[in-house]
């Protein structure tokens, strides 16, 4: 276990807590980058593009629905354990995933264990971060966040590059991350300290109330909240609209500029914004952090500004003339989701009580996924009936209506519900 002043520890947690989620967001993509080869490998076997698209929707699912109980039970139990035992449950999920002869086994494995794995994660991760980080919150998130962007080109990189290794090489590309993420699971054990959870000290607050959480009021940390019920809408479609877009962006660009090689499209969609989003989680952090001291509400207002500005950048993309101005979109909405990101959660902390932070970001993890969810399913049916460019279009009613809701949030609830760190 580590021994160090806290004052040292806390970045040494933040780096721990961020190789832990690199692995996990960057295996996220080995299924999508290795997807054409595992499909020539079982060909003989039926499969087709349908019953290999179940095994991304049992993740989504899965997910989804695990994840709140992921954050009850960072509440009531060790956080530390929770993310030992997830990481080691989706390491094996995605080793296995390696090892499998159909498609059956790797929607149970990378659908299913990998989903339950990972969804462990979120909410002690980001809790021991919101406690060990106060006053420099929204830059340990947007250096957190970062990590999930180059976990994403890393992991997608080197799946794809030993997927051409020939027969079989996709296989190398679940064992060699499984592997790896499995001795992070060991080292992990040893490195995370076991910090119990923050109590609440708020003037006026009993006894029995600065006991640990109940499960119940864990679960009621946002349901009774309207401030984090708006901030979960705006999450909700904010997911709509980047969803929408990061599934259907790269085939916008073949067929509209067709011109545009399928790599060359994917590069460009991917690299663009994810640099953009580099930049605008790095601005919108250490803005937020600058001002948060004396003006908390400056986490909402920079929500706020993150959404708006996917609006120019949705609309460029989808009715640029070129296709240097529709990358120049692309990473203009690129930069706005980064300045939104960098205060997702730094933003809904200020309205839940410490001890029920980690259980709040799983229902309002749950509940944004549940909301934004059918973005490329609604996107893909435009597609057929609209252009492509009306269904990219239409993704900025929902980046607004995103402010919109928050904005409601700041101007009417925000006083109401903020709460005091301990």
């Amino acid at each position: 276990m580590v021994k160090v002043e806290s004052k040292n520890y806390k970045w040494i947690l933040l780096a721990l807590l961020a190789a832990t989620y690199f692995l996990a967001q960057g295996t996220r993509q080995i299924f999508n980058s290795v997807l054409p080869q595992i499909k020539a490998d079982f060909t003989g076997m039926g499969v087709n593009d349908a019953q290999l698209g179940l095994v991304g929707s049992a993740f989504t699912l899965v997910f989804g629905l695990a994840i709140p109980f992921g954050g009850v039970l960072a509440d009531v139990f060790s956080r530390k354990w929770m993310i030992v035992v997830g990481t080691l449950l989706f390491s094996i999920g995605i080793f296995t995933s390696g090892l499998a002869s159909s498609v059956g086994i790797i929607i149970i494995a990378y659908g299913v264990l990998n989903a339950v794995g990972q969804a462990l994660l979120p909410p002690s991760n980001s809790s021991l971060i919101g406690q060990f980080h106060v006053e420099t919150r929204a830059t340990a998130f947007s250096i957190y966040q970062i990590v999930f962007y180059v976990g994403i080109v890393v992991c997608s990189c080197v799946s794809g590059w030993l997927s051409g290794l020939g027969a079989g090489g996709w296989r190398k590309a679940f064992l060699l991350f499984g592997a790896l993420s499995a001795a992070w699971a060991v080292a992990l054990a040893f490195l995370l300290r076991d910090t119990p959870q923050p109590q609440c000290h708020e003037s006026g607050t009993s006894a029995a109330e600065r006991e640990k959480a109940s499960v119940r009021e864990a679960l009621g940390a946002v349901v009774r909240k309207p401030s984090a019920l708006l901030l979960m809408a705006g999450l909700g479609f904010y997911f709509y609209a980047k969803y929408g877009f990061n599934t259907w962006i790269i085939a916008y660009l073949q067929r509209g500029f067709p011109s545009m090689t399928a790599a060359s499209a994917a590069f460009h969609a991917v690299f663009w914004f994810y640099l953009g989003a580099t930049v605008g989680v790095f601005a919108g952090g250490r803005f937020s952090d600058r001002l948060a001291v004396c003006r908390p509400q400056v986490r909402f207002d920079v929500n706020i500004a993150g959404l708006s500005l996917c609006v120019p950048g949705l609309l460029a993309a989808a009715f640029a003339p070129t296709a240097a101005l529709c990358i120049a979109g692309t990473a203009l909405f690129g930069f706005a989701t980064g300045v939104y990101d960098s205060n997702i959660y730094a933003s809904l902390f200020e309205v839940v009580r410490p001890r029920c932070r980690a259980a709040a970001v799983g229902v309002f993890g749950c509940g944004g996924s549940v909301i934004g969810a059918s973005g490329p399913a609604v996107l893909g049916w435009m597609n057929s009936y609209f252009s492509m460019s009306m269904g990219i279009a239409s993704l900025s009613v929902f980046a607004l209506a995103g402010a919109v809701v928050i904005c409601v949030a700041r101007i009417f609830f925000f006083e109401r519900d903020k709460v005091q760190d301990v």
